[in-house]
């Protein structure tokens, strides 16, 4: 079940509803294009009234019935009476205040929705690793919420996280953490999922102690909070991005260390987990050009997770990577990134006693 959300062009920056995809399966579609077609099975509608304009709207009225029969909610400014008019005028909706507080629309949908993260997962997930999932999904929604309001981040919800997680690891193992996590709708979510899990199972099989390793849990977590800052048009984007569409996905480290700078609660590591997972060793990687002594070994860890996790999960527009694969282009990568770091994954992925990653064919 998807929420519909419309507006009239492409979102206005300042708008909550660029952040809704980030906690339900959403689709976009332009006033002028709303129709049974695209509506779908779409459970609930949002209609953003900021910048519509009367042919937008005039093209919303006269397929209104595509949407009539589900709950509609228009978001609009209670100062500007041209919005709430046109909320009116529309018909039977649910009007909220577009400054308001994000939780109230999140609480508002999550109501309507009525939906359970656990039913995405796949058939015979163990219950450990089920209830990681939830956990996990629950400090990745607050984490969210807490960038959008500027707001303290949860520590204790995301240390409780990493522990369950690490305690699914090492009782189901990684292989059910992978299928499990890749069922998620949000590609980021399921990205910083899969990369918590493969660095905390990576520490372990290390030798770090536990510490370690659910701190490198939590670094995959919230390694990509930066991403929370780019549009869901580029983020979410189907096809190859643009030269300049690269660019601003490539500030995300920035953007990180912007929204980390300020939150005192938040552990010095993590906080460079998350500005330095794209720094190399040699001193090509960004944003700051560091290299050797200055990427500790945590930073270092996460960097091979996050690359390798790129590697093979799927996108939209191309083939993911066997991991055999993915461990060589790793290797070809040279002094570029810790290489005993890479022969440790390379061990703990094809070893005996660990046996090969399997990832269940993605559904057609």
């Amino acid at each position: 079940m998807e929420i519909v959300l419309i507006s009239d062009g492409q979102l206005p920056m300042d708008s909550p509803v660029r952040k809704l995809p980030f906690f339900f399966p959403a689709r976009l579609i332009n006033m002028d294009m709303v129709s049974p077609h695209t509506v779908g099975e779409g459970k609930v509608a949002v209609v953003e009234l900021l910048g519509a304009t009367d042919a937008g709207l005039t093209a919303l009225k006269s397929s209104w019935d595509s949407i009539a029969a589900i709950p509609v909610i228009c978001l609009v400014s209670l100062k500007n009476r041209r919005e709430v008019m046109q909320a009116g005028a529309l018909g039977k909706t649910e009007t909220l205040e577009r400054d308001a507080p994000f939780a109230l629309l999140l609480k508002r949908l999550k109501t309507l929705m009525e939906s359970d993260i656990l039913e995405a997962l796949p058939k015979k997930t163990p219950e450990t690793t089920a209830r990681a999932y939830k956990s996990s999904n629950t400090f990745l929604e607050s984490l969210c919420l807490s960038t959008v309001e500027g707001a303290k981040i949860r520590i204790g919800l995301m240390n409780e996280s990493a522990e369950e997680m690490l305690t699914a690891l090492k009782k189901d193992g990684l292989s059910c953490w992978l299928n499990a996590v890749e069922s998620h709708h949000s590609a980021t979510y399921s990205h910083s999922l899969q990369v918590a899990g493969l660095a905390g199972m990576l520490a372990k099989h290390i030798g770090w102690s536990e510490e370690d390793c659910k701190q490198v849990i939590a670094g995959g977590l919230v390694h990509d909070i930066g991403k929370m800052r780019i549009p869901l048009t580029i983020l979410d984007k189907p096809g190859k991005l643009t030269p300049k569409e690269r660019d601003i996905i490539d500030k995300h480290p920035v953007f990180g260390r912007d929204i980390l700078k300020s939150r005192l609660e938040v552990s010095p590591d993590v906080k460079r987990m998350a500005i330095q997972h794209h720094e190399l060793l040699d001193g090509s990687g960004y944003p700051k050009g560091l290299r050797g002594e200055q990427l500790v070994p945590k930073v270092r860890l996460i960097t091979v997770c996050d690359i390798f996790v790129a590697l093979t999960e799927q996108r939209s527009y191309r083939e993911s990577v066997p991991s055999r694969t993915a461990v060589e282009m790793l290797k070809d990568m040279g002094p570029k990134l810790d290489q005993k770091i890479v022969t440790s994954l390379s061990q703990m992925l094809f070893g005996r006693a660990f046996g090969a990653v399997t990832r269940e064919a993605p559904a057609a």
